[in-house]
């Protein structure tokens, strides 16, 4: 019986040690076995130098990744499961290194309301505190916000270039899957290349000496990766035109959940998003299209980490290309790359005594407080909306049949109509008196009338009507009907006139048997429309005068800012109050003239 016992606890140890996602054997090989030996998948992805504004990995390492040889000859050999259980070895700068369990993809999502929240999550596949060790503000200093680190990112830049372009909001979809993970040795041997470039560096960091160490910066980045969870990941960050949106009848989650319905399509997770799958297919027959929301929606910055892929837009190719999805995550397990990742500052790889480690430490400093966004808001709300409770820079607006809370039209065609400078001349009413005029102007349902003004052939009547929203139509006209009247239900008609309504001021005037009345009308398109009958979308872009002082919508680079104004002393922190008057309407129902202080 204890036999038994014995066996079967060996094979289920057998069983356990060969499933994907246990840590294999580890062994010592002979210098025949580590000749022959790959390296682990991804072996030399941490050590690497990374620029913490770009988000970009620099290509150039600071740890020597490459030595795998003991002075015995002897190197550290894996057994990796994901790969027939394989023996593979270890750099010397690699421990810890395993791979993890079976991974589940699913979709995951957010709702950016601005560009500046897109910079908010641009370092979220750091999993440490990467500005430990630096001397970096963590909350905002005399109530101005600033982000610090990814604001340069390529993500981010396309969120800024479309915040000045429109009114935005954003979505992002993630779908991760990690198959192994390490971490650097404590010993480290440093990089020839790094070293030498370290040695050559200024012993003080002054305004002399700034260009060498912005040099080493743009070279191997402000921090090295010093652990890793390799696999792939598929990234999409959507731009979505708020008020075009608004006015086909869609939200952003309306967009973001129809997006996630088709990115779960290529994970062939369909079941899990059933109702989200009825639901979109009610949304496009409302819309009288059987376009997939992701052609709808196809203005996106698509970001694919790991694998082999052939530049499709991955994420959202369910239908158009099934297999290429599955193919890019058999990939992943020999070509993986960084999914999330830990760093630490340069300046911490140097000894406590080396001259250059304070320099390093305040060159990086410099550099990321340098390429920090500050949050400014670039408009003012106008009369009638108010600030966003989420957000200073926003405003909403009270919700009625014609406008949203985001200040966008809920359709296309809705306009404000205003009529005024009523005139008439050489009237002719009654035969013993001057005419007693009135007027009478419709618009669809809405019905507006003059005073009388008596004993007059030729009056002015002074009142200004003002239709509120309408809703442009080409078979509506607009209305005019001459009275002459002793009262309001005793009336003589002189005349009357119809005549179509187009965007812009109008003068005019119609001829009637009895004399000529003259006319002004106004139609004032709502926020975000234009053309002659205001069906037509138009972008609001940011005021020429801004777009060079502000790198998104509402934010800055101070060093931007501090070129802009030269003049200034870089030294002090006096504010500087700018006024810009360019007062014109966008989809937010927001104006350009501002007051806001740049730091010089």
């Amino acid at each position: 019986m204890e036999a038994l016992w014995r066996i079967l606890i060996l094979a289920w140890a057998c069983h356990f040690l060969s499933s994907p996602g246990v840590l294999g054997a580890k062994i010592i090989g002979t210098p025949q076995q580590c000749d022959a030996a790959r390296f682990v998948p991804g072996y030399n992805l941490a050590g690497e130098g990374l620029d913490i504004v770009k988000m970009k990995r620099k290509g150039a390492y600071v740890i020597n990744m490459e030595d795998w040889r003991r002075p015995d000859g002897t190197c550290t050999l894996m057994e990796n499961s994901y790969l027939g259980g394989i023996l593979q070895k270890l750099p010397l700068a690699v421990d810890h290194w395993r791979p993890l369990s079976k991974c589940k993809m699913s979709v995951s999502s957010k709702i950016y309301e601005s560009s500046e929240a897109v910079v908010k999550d641009a370092t979220s596949s750091i999993k440490n505190d990467w500005k430990l060790g630096l001397n970096l503000p963590v909350t905002p200093a005399n109530g101005v916000e600033a982000s610090l680190g990814g604001t340069q990112s390529s993500a981010v830049s396309y969120a800024m270039r479309k915040s000045k372009a429109d009114k935005y909001s954003f979505t992002s979809h993630e779908v991760h899957c990690n198959f192994y993970q390490y971490s650097l040795a404590t010993a480290l041997h440093l990089h020839s290349g790094f070293l030498e470039l370290i040695k050559r560096l200024p012993n003080n960091y002054n305004s002399e000496t700034k260009t060498a160490y912005r040099g080493l910066i743009d070279t191997y980045g402000t921090h090295y990766i010093t652990k890793v969870e390799l696999g792939g990941k598929m990234k999409a960050v959507t731009a979505i035109q708020t008020c075009k949106a608004t006015m086909k009848g869609l939200t952003e989650t309306d967009v973001k959940d129809c997006l996630d319905v088709e990115a779960s399509a290529t994970l062939s997770q369909t079941a899990s998003v059933k109702t989200e799958f009825h639901h979109c297919q009610e949304l496009k027959k409302k819309l009288g299209t059987s376009a997939s929301f992701s052609s709808m929606f196809s203005d996106r910055h698509s970001e694919v980490v790991g694998g082999r892929i052939d530049g499709a837009d991955l994420l959202f190719s369910g239908e158009s290309d099934p297999e290429a999805y599955k193919d890019w995550l058999k990939s992943l397990k020999t070509v993986p790359n960084i999914v999330f990742y830990s760093l630490k500052p340069l300046h911490l790889l140097l000894e406590d005594n080396a001259l250059t480690k304070a320099g390093l430490k305040k060159a990086i400093e410099e550099y990321i407080l340098e390429n920090a966004l500050v949050k400014k808001c670039s408009r003012s709300c106008q009369i009638g909306t108010r600030i966003s409770a989420r957000d200073p820079c926003a405003c909403v607006c009270d919700g009625n049949d014609f406008i949203k809370r985001n200040c966008c039209p809920v359709e296309k065609g809705l306009a404000t109509l205003k009529v005024y400078n009523l005139r008439g001349r050489n009237l002719f009413g009654d035969e013993t008196t001057e005419t007693d005029g009135s007027v009478q102007v419709t618009y669809d349902k809405q019905i507006k009338r003059t005073e009388i003004i008596n004993n007059n052939n030729n009056p002015n009547w002074p009142e200004e009507f003002e239709f509120g929203p309408i809703k442009m139509d080409k078979a509506l006209h607009l209305y005019f009907e001459l009275y002459d009247a002793d009262n309001y239900w005793n009336s003589d008609l002189l005349g009357k006139c119809s005549i179509p309504l187009h965007q812009g001021t109008v003068s005019d005037g119609c001829m009637f048997q009895h004399g000529t009345f003259f006319f002004s009308y106004e139609v004032t398109c709502a926020p975000s429309l234009g053309g002659p009958h205001c069906d037509e979308y138009i972008p609001f872009p940011m005021s020429t005068s801004l777009v060079k002082e502000f790198y998104s919508n509402n934010g800055f680079f101070p060093e931007e800012h501090s070129k802009e104004h030269s003049n200034r002393s870089a030294s002090t922190l006096r504010p500087t109050v700018v006024n810009r008057e360019d007062v014109v309407s966008d989809g937010n129902n927001r104006t350009s003239l501002v007051s806001y202080c740049i730091p010089p």
